[in-house]
């Protein structure tokens, strides 16, 4: 396991402080604020540690209500709305400073057999024939102030192949859409709440950014302001990050200063394993 992959395995492991609330360390990236697929990931791994025990993360929604701080932790407070048969719903909030950052609604279920289908995944090339992502942004770093350079040159816990790469502080015109093959760098453990929380993680990367691709802006660009509204996650079948699985992502919309995207995530074998869904803030002010 690298480095870096054990760092964000260490990060979703909270510290309970009471039955219902955890505390998670945050991970500064360099970024204006903590990075959102921290918090999802951590409010999952809060959620799990409460739901009962014969039950299975199948989707959650999170609502970004304020910028959370990267120099300090997380609180999460953990609630259950509802206790069924087969279905739990619990809501996790993430508190900064004794204010909320972020709502989460989770929801699990009981395993059962039922009927099967799903989309057919795109005909792309394999991760070989992608841009190495993290080797052209360790590239672009040398450009940077000391301040950045540091974090855009440290090691990173997935692998990522990527068939667009768009210069964040320049960016050029793209189609509305991305492809990204990715995996764990190094081994992560066969464990179903670990490997959905490293999905969760991963999965904040490249949707609002794709958003960008027909307006020629990188969301470091000058006169860019750039931020997370909501995202949502369906898991639908098992998985293991330490294989190739690809992030095919579309937007199908950007107006009144959102944008929106919409991922599928499949398997090297054309399994699809989930399904993502974020709008968010891409203002510009010149």
């Amino acid at each position: 396991m690298s480095g870096a992959l054990n760092h964000l395995i260490h990060l979703l492991k909270l510290k309970q402080i009471d039955d219902l609330i955890f505390r998670g360390e945050s991970q500064d990236l360099g970024l204006r604020q903590v990075f959102g697929g921290q918090v999802v990931a951590q409010a999952l791994s809060a959620a799990m540690q409460v739901a009962p025990k014969d039950r299975l993360l199948h989707s959650c929604h999170a609502y970004f209500l304020a910028p959370g701080d990267s120099q300090y932790p997380i609180i999460y407070d953990v609630e259950t709305l509802r206790e069924g048969r087969n279905f739990s719903t619990l809501k996790v909030k993430a508190v900064q400073h004794n204010k909320p950052i972020c709502h989460i609604t989770t929801s699990f279920q009981v395993y059962e057999e039922g009927f099967d289908h799903q989309n057919k995944m795109p005909d792309v090339e394999l991760p070989e024939k992608f841009i190495d992502e993290n080797a052209m942004i360790q590239k672009m770093a040398s450009a940077l102030p000391e301040s950045l350079k540091e974090k855009f040159m440290a090691e990173r816990p997935f692998e990522i192949q990527t068939k667009y790469l768009n210069n964040p502080f320049n960016g050029v015109k793209l189609p509305a859409e991305q492809y990204s093959w990715f995996r764990t760098q190094g081994k992560a453990y066969l464990d179903l709440a670990i490997q959905q929380c490293l999905l969760a993680y991963f999965s904040d990367f490249h949707c609002l950014l794709t958003t960008l691709h027909p307006h020629e802006k990188g969301f470091l660009q000058q006169g860019m302001k750039v931020a997370t509204i909501d995202h949502s996650i369906w898991f639908h079948r098992p998985f293991d990050l330490n294989n190739w699985h690809l992030h095919a992502i579309e937007s199908n919309n950007a107006f009144a200063g959102r944008g929106l995207a919409r991922g599928q995530i499949f398997s090297l074998d054309g399994t699809l394993v989930a399904t993502t869904q974020q709008e968010g803030l891409i203002r510009y002010q010149k």
